[in-house]
């Protein structure tokens, strides 16, 4: 499912640490293949309106991430003196209580249609270390790192329980990882571009174990594919494009949002790993936080759809997972918003 960063609007703590002190190098740009347009349609616009989901009185929240049938969404609940992590399961909210594990804060992403949740713990906030985990039914697993002493973040779950997520030590840069939901206890590094040797990061993983994710440098950044079968590839960018980044994957649909040299403006990006197309959404000023696998992206302030019918939000709001059904969920405001989804977008 999608992750949130991630990336583009999604913020990760430890990927901005990671940025600051430069561990990005350059790597040479993907090779362009032709874009598409979207259809007809394209510029159409659609009302659908939100629905609050249940929060404790006098707190702001938000969904970060959900399972592919939107039935279950994670996120946060911030009171006035304290911050803690959110589950519904078909709309009731339950708090997590993430008090059995050592912490000065707890992120959270992704959640699968089983309720395993995914995040990391930070253990101080001078070293910024963190701890990549899974949480269901009140336990917490931590994920072992690549690296002896590397800092993890777990960012995206698919269905049958493979973590993705990224690995990143003293010097060494970050590492693309997997960890596999048939293996439990190891961690597998996703093989780096021939020639480069730091600076690659995941931002998603599909139900089939297909992983998105980004190389240097960073930003723009090179999209890139880390197939379940196949060899790995950058993803298709239109002519002169210095970059982007793909922020989710679901169903070989990808979103992103790409550097666009006929516009001047990044913009939401679809790759439809499928057929190979790639439609560059010009007509919509938002940033692509999430996609399902018609390809319809949830973004900042709109949902967009893979004809190009754009259906309108708030424009603080976010857009951070969307379900089969087409059910988007997220908040109506970063930080001061409350936790909603958006019904007959």
């Amino acid at each position: 499912m999608d992750i949130q960063h991630r990336r583009g609007p999604r913020r990760r703590t430890v990927l901005a640490a990671a940025v600051a002190v430069g561990l990005f190098v350059p790597l040479t740009a993907a090779a362009a293949e032709p874009e598409t347009e979207a259809g007809d349609a394209r510029g159409t616009a659609l009302v659908c309106g939100p629905s609050p989901l249940p929060a404790p009185a006098g707190t702001t929240s938000d969904v970060v991430g959900g399972d592919v049938t939107g039935r279950y969404l994670v996120g946060n609940v911030r009171y006035a003196d304290r911050s803690a992590g959110a589950l519904w399961r078909d709309g009731v909210f339950a708090e997590i209580d993430a008090s059995s594990i050592p912490n000065v804060q707890v992120n959270y992403h992704d959640v699968n249609r089983h309720g395993v949740v995914v995040g990391e713990r930070m253990t101080d906030y001078s070293s910024f270390h963190t701890d990549a985990f899974t949480y269901q039914d009140g336990k917490f697993t931590f994920l072992p790192a690549l690296r002896p002493g590397d800092s993890t973040e777990a960012v995206g779950i698919n269905s049958r329980g493979d973590v993705v997520g990224n690995s990143i030590g003293n010097g060494n840069g970050w590492r693309a990882v997997v960890w596999p939901a048939d293996r439990p206890g190891t961690v597998r590094e996703l093989p780096l571009p021939a020639g480069q040797t730091n600076g690659a990061l995941a931002r998603g993983i599909d139900e089939d174990g297909s992983v998105v994710g980004v190389v240097s440098p960073y930003p723009p950044g090179t999209p890139y594919l880390w197939p379940a079968k196949g060899a790995p590839r950058p993803l298709p960018l239109p002519a002169g494009s210095p970059g982007g980044d793909p922020v989710a994957i679901q169903g070989g649909m990808v979103a992103g949002n790409v550097y666009d040299p006929a516009s001047n403006a990044s913009v939401p990006t679809l790759w439809n790993l499928r057929n190979g197309g790639l439609t560059l959404h010009r007509n919509v000023q938002a940033g692509a936080l999430s996609v399902n696998s018609w390809g319809t992206i949830g973004a900042s302030g709109a949902i967009v759809h893979a004809d190009g019918r754009v259906a309108a939000l708030d424009p603080e709001a976010l857009v951070n997972t969307i379900a089969e059904t087409g059910v988007g969920a997220g908040t109506t405001a970063e930080h001061s918003g409350q936790a909603t989804r958006w019904l007959g977008c």
